[in-house]
């Protein structure tokens, strides 16, 4: 088997494989035995980055629970021919030093890291990775004020953990510098992909800001190559008008020089070995990728304050009404696809004609918007949903 690429890790003095597995689907697997397989075959494959977080976590319709870590718990301490540490990044949303303390013990505990400095799961060696989840204004003023970087830097000094970053999104880029410029972080994941390259381009205010991370000796985790979990059904959607592969949305990350992996989410074996083959195929020369991004420009712009189903927004929060609002923004999300491109409009307002709850249950209690990772006004686009699809 051909050994996967691998490129530096920051300053960390590690070096992680060009393809990474993002842990994130683990949790929406049908059973615990495929969750369990597809860590297993990440490994074996050789990738030494998997990237998880204590709200990767889901609970079925029969009451069993499936988190993320507990996974990869078991699949790394039943191996004892992995020669080399596997860096583990999780994800927490403590912005303060109790809460920040409570989520890396508890990520710790369901991961069964064990020891201090030299980090070990059964067998395993490990490299831990603790983030701060989803860094916005608001939470990094909290980070700021609390004290909680100097918590962090002292349980990390102390061998709770290896090294410190955090994640962000789009909307967030005033405070992406300046956590990068702040030098408290090791990592840094951000979403970058054919559908939305600006993270790796010049911006007017920012200039590149994957270039900018590298630079600082900042390891980069590429998240969302492929456009996000619900991209699979948007660009059946759309394909007839832009037609972009798999394997071109992953070469248009890997190209770029500055990113240290590409975290790829997976749901079966067939994806993460394709990711691997495509790991060792050629890169993308400067205009392909710009044709590409042409192409794609032809349905982002659709897409612009629609709900990307990245379900960040139901880890730490719950709608006091029980509405299922990513749900029904994802059919709204469709909806506008299916209008610019002649889609099926009546499929779509079928499907939510048999939801229970309807968008216009929201009592417009804004609770939700904090925890968008995109800032989307929730309850608008709520009213906006039922208004077009509810008639």
């Amino acid at each position: 088997m051909k050994a996967i690429k691998r490129r530096k890790f920051g300053n960390t003095g590690l070096e992680v494989t060009e393809v990474s597995l993002g842990a994130m689907n683990l949790r929406m697997l049908d059973t615990e035995d495929e969750a369990r397989t597809i860590v297993r075959k990440a490994l074996d494959l050789g990738i030494n980055l998997i990237d998880t977080a204590r709200a990767y976590s889901g609970t079925k319709d029969d009451g069993r629970v499936f988190e993320s870590e507990t996974f990869i718990k078991e699949v790394l301490s039943e191996r004892d021919d992995l020669k080399e540490p596997i860096v583990i990044v999780t994800k927490g949303h403590g912005y303060n030093p109790k809460a920040f303390e409570e989520e890396l013990n508890l990520s710790r505990s369901k991961l069964d890291v064990q020891g201090f400095h030299d980090l070990k799961i059964g067998q395993t060696s490990v490299k831990l990775v603790v983030f701060y989840h989803g860094l916005s204004k608001e939470r990094f003023e909290e980070i700021k004020s609390t004290g909680a970087i100097e918590q962090a830097l002292k349980l990390k000094e102390e061998g709770y953990f290896d090294y410190l970053g955090f994640s962000s999104h789009n909307g967030h880029e005033n405070v992406i510098m300046e956590a990068l410029d702040s030098g408290y972080f090791d990592v840094v994941e951000l979403p970058c992909s054919v559908f939305a390259p600006k993270f790796g381009h010049e911006q007017e205010n920012y200039g590149n800001i994957i270039k900018h991370a590298h630079d600082k000796g900042v390891a980069v985790i590429n998240m969302k190559a492929f456009g996000g979990n619900g991209m699979v059904g948007k660009t059946e959607i759309f394909k007839k008008y832009c037609d972009i592969s798999t394997k071109d949305r992953l070469l248009y990350c890997l190209t770029n020089e500055y990113i240290s992996t590409v975290d790829a989410g997976c749901r079966f074996i067939e994806e993460l070995e394709l990711d691997v083959e495509v790991s060792h195929m050629a890169h993308l020369s400067k205009g392909k990728c710009e044709q590409l991004e042409q192409e794609a420009k032809r349905v982002t712009d659709v897409m612009n304050n629609a709900c990307r189903e990245c379900t960040h927004c139901l880890e730490k929060f719950e709608c006091p009404q029980g509405l299922d609002f990513p749900g029904i923004l994802a059919l709204h999300t469709r909806y506008k696809i299916s209008e610019e491109f002649n889609g099926d409009i009546e499929e779509i307002k079928n499907a939510y004609s048999l939801l229970k709850q309807k968008a216009d249950e929201c009592i417009a209690c804004g609770e939700c918007i904090q925890w968008c990772e995109y800032k989307l006004d929730i309850p608008v686009l709520l009213e906006e949903t039922h208004s077009v699809l509810g008639s």
